[in-house]
């Protein structure tokens, strides 16, 4: 995937139930790489979110789950809030 010209900031409220997470995790996985990080720590990334969502989404797959992506500094962060969690996971991006 070509590289952003720019940092990437992402919002996105998906349905807890499956396939949702999965395809969210799949999305961050997507932007993480256009953001300029290293595949592999694109894939660790996306594996990271959908295991940090997954209890709650088990738990109450009714509830909406909002995840926020953004570059700090020479990282990319992803926040899931699950209404009763917050989780966050990191991918490092190149200086």
């Amino acid at each position: 995937m070509a590289e952003s010209p720019r940092r990437v900031d992402l919002r996105l409220t998906i349905p807890a139930a499956a396939p949702f997470r999965a395809v969210a995790a799949e999305l961050m996985e997507k932007f993480a790489e256009y953001a300029g990080a290293e595949a592999a720590a694109a894939k660790s990334l996306a594996q990271a979110v959908e295991a940090s969502i997954a209890p709650a989404a088990d738990a109450h797959p009714d509830q909406p789950i909002a995840m926020e992506m953004s570059a700090e500094g020479s990282e990319l962060v992803v926040t899931a809030n699950t209404g009763t969690t917050t989780k966050r996971a990191t991918c490092p991006l190149p200086d």
